[in-house]
């Protein structure tokens, strides 16, 4: 089993990840309005970075032991249980197929937006043809949320180590991590780690159907 040093290792390199796409961006020292096409690359880039520190979180679950949670507990991210959050990888946090479907059951880690009228309305105050300005709000808080998740990821751990003890007792398919595409996009360290992900995940699920 990969130690705790291979899980450091790829929060560190997460965290170098996330600061670096956040300043080519100019969200950190804000000299220039924010580009449409800076705005596509950050939110590109930090949809990969959610993906990697997703499997490092079920990798980190797979180690706690928990006791299965009443289904009328509260669900992951504040998501009601009856609704499916979407997902960029069904790998890292998939829902078993619960007899009705195969689509994998999504792990917010980025609430979604909220509807500002104002902005919609100083949106269609613009001249038409001129360039629509990019909102930083949204950029900002997902930077800061990612962040935050990578300083701190012992609690989504937990968490996810409970979603996974109640599918595994309730008889659901064991989770597969396939590979991720685009580890040419991330530095040299942060792709090797990536790379090793969907071997080491797999490995540590490997006792999914073991009775004992």
């Amino acid at each position: 089993m990969i130690g705790p040093g291979f899980i450091d290792a790829g929060l560190a390199a997460l965290r170098e990840a996330l600061e670096t796409a956040a300043e080519r961006a100019g969200l950190i020292l804000r000299r220039y309005r924010i580009t449409r096409t800076a705005a596509r690359a950050f939110r590109a880039k930090v949809r990969q970075l959610e993906t990697v520190l997703r499997r490092l979180v079920v990798l980190m679950a797979a180690e706690i032991e928990t006791a299965v949670i009443p289904e009328t507990a509260k669900p992951l991210s504040g998501t009601p249980s009856s609704e499916t959050a979407p997902s960029e990888d069904a790998s890292a946090h998939p829902e078993p197929s619960r007899r009705t479907s195969t689509r994998p059951r999504g792990f917010i880690l980025i609430p979604n937006s909220r509807y500002d009228p104002e902005k919609f309305e100083a949106l269609r105050a613009l001249p038409r043809g001129a360039p629509k300005p990019v909102d930083e709000t949204p950029l900002v808080h997902r930077y800061d949320t990612l962040r935050a998740l990578i300083e701190n990821p012992q609690a989504l751990a937990r968490r996810m180590a409970r979603h996974l003890a109640r599918w595994k007792a309730a008889g659901d398919s064991r989770p597969h991590c396939p590979a991720q595409p685009g580890l040419h996009r991330l530095s040299p360290e942060l792709g090797a780690i990536a790379s090793l992900l969907p071997r080491v995940v797999n490995d540590s699920l490997k006792d999914w159907y073991d009775s004992g």
